[in-house]
């Protein structure tokens, strides 16, 4: 008996969400998976609520044929509404779970009572999705060092597998983005998905908030933390306001109540950007592993001073790495330091000359002088 097919299920909430949901779905899938759109309605649900299910059906069906992709709308009847979603999930080949999200979290709950009881419960992967406020040209992974401990590359492997999906269909290069310590090396699947990798030592929405932009998607793995959830949602959601996130989930089935456990402070709002400040040195060194020797060191110099004043250029070699280095120091006039590293982090990014680096940015400490 041959396999079923395999699906992704996309659970339909909000009319509004259908067409942009089954894009990105249709994004995502792989040769041979269907699109099921799933609207749950309740028993007692009236007629006009069930016409508007059949509606939202029929407009993801719409959506799939312009796509030129397979689509199984689907309306079912449960009383509960996560209860129908995992049912659905367990009787069909579930590859994926995409679900919509607003980007907002509780003191009780990460994505809402509802998304929550889904994610802690489901045995498919999922991606819980915040649309962006323009269409996203560009794909954003960042890889923090808790995404590589010995437990993490569930999640990881998730992530840079929709990345890689999302980057097929995007005019702009992928981009990686590493965070905290960088003892580990990266897996070369992550080597290969961008032509750059940028690193930033300090936390993920700091870099995240720093270099992203509103026509990106950020694919966000989940760390195998305590913490790793929150730092996937709420706080990238904080730092990247405009721009799509997809958190990329893949732990398997879980204690529900866990879940209020990774956001605390998580109904906090959102930090309001703070109005004009004085303008400040900030003193950023900049590191590029190259892939070859095609790059001087006064190519990353001349990168350099279109951001500030720039310094203390040098190059070497170090032992056991084949891959020379180049390094400079570059001083940047900015009201902070997250405004300095995004000011220097475009200036490398958008130079071809360093296509397939590994750029890292050290802000180097204020020293009081007497």
């Amino acid at each position: 008996m041959p396999a079923p097919a395999r699906s992704i299920l996309v659970p339909i909430a909000n009319p509004a969400s259908v067409r942009p949901l089954l894009a990105l779905a249709a994004a995502l899938a792989t040769d041979g998976e269907t699109l099921v759109p799933l609207v749950v309605v309740r028993p007692s649900a009236s007629s006009g609520e069930r016409a508007e299910a059949l509606a939202s059906v029929a407009e993801a069906e719409e959506v799939g044929a312009e796509l030129a992709h397979r689509v199984a709308g689907r309306v079912l009847e449960a009383d509960d509404v996560a209860e129908g979603v995992l049912s659905a999930v367990a009787a069909d080949a579930t590859a994926l779970v995409l679900m919509g999200w607003r980007g907002q979290s509780s003191t009780t709950n990460v994505f809402g009572r509802l998304l929550d009881t889904i994610v802690g419960r489901c045995a498919a992967p999922l991606a819980v999705v915040r649309l962006g406020v323009v269409p996203f040209r560009r794909v954003l992974l960042p890889v923090s060092a808790d995404h590589l401990l010995p437990g993490g590359d569930r999640g990881l492997d998730l992530a840079a597998r929709l990345a890689a999906r999302l980057d097929a269909t995007t005019p702009q290069p992928a981009t990686v983005l590493r965070t905290g310590a960088r003892a580990v090396q990266l897996p070369p699947e992550l080597e290969r998905l961008g032509d750059r990798i940028h690193h930033d030592p300090r936390r993920t929405d700091q870099a995240v908030g720093a270099f992203a932009r509103a026509e990106d998607v950020i694919v966000a793995p989940v760390a195998p933390t305590v913490s790793g959830l929150r730092a996937a949602t709420t706080h990238l959601a904080w730092a990247a306001p405009e721009a799509t996130l997809l958190v990329a989930i893949d732990a398997g089935p879980t204690r529900e109540e866990g879940l209020a456990e990774a956001v605390d402070a998580a109904g906090v709002p959102a930090p309001v950007p703070s109005g004009p400040h004085d303008l400040r040195a900030v003193r950023i060194v900049v590191t590029a592993r190259l892939p070859g020797d095609g790059v001087r060191p006064d190519d990353l110099g001349r990168v350099l001073r279109a951001a500030g004043a720039t310094d203390q250029v040098m190059a070497w070699w170090p032992a056991g790495d084949p891959h020379p280095h180049v390094r400079a120091t570059v001083t940047v006039e900015a009201p902070n330091v997250n405004a300095a590293i995004a000011c220097v982090m475009e200036a490398v990014h958008d130079a071809p000359a360093f296509r397939g680096a590994e750029i890292s940015y050290d802000v180097e400490p204020v020293v009081e002088r007497g």
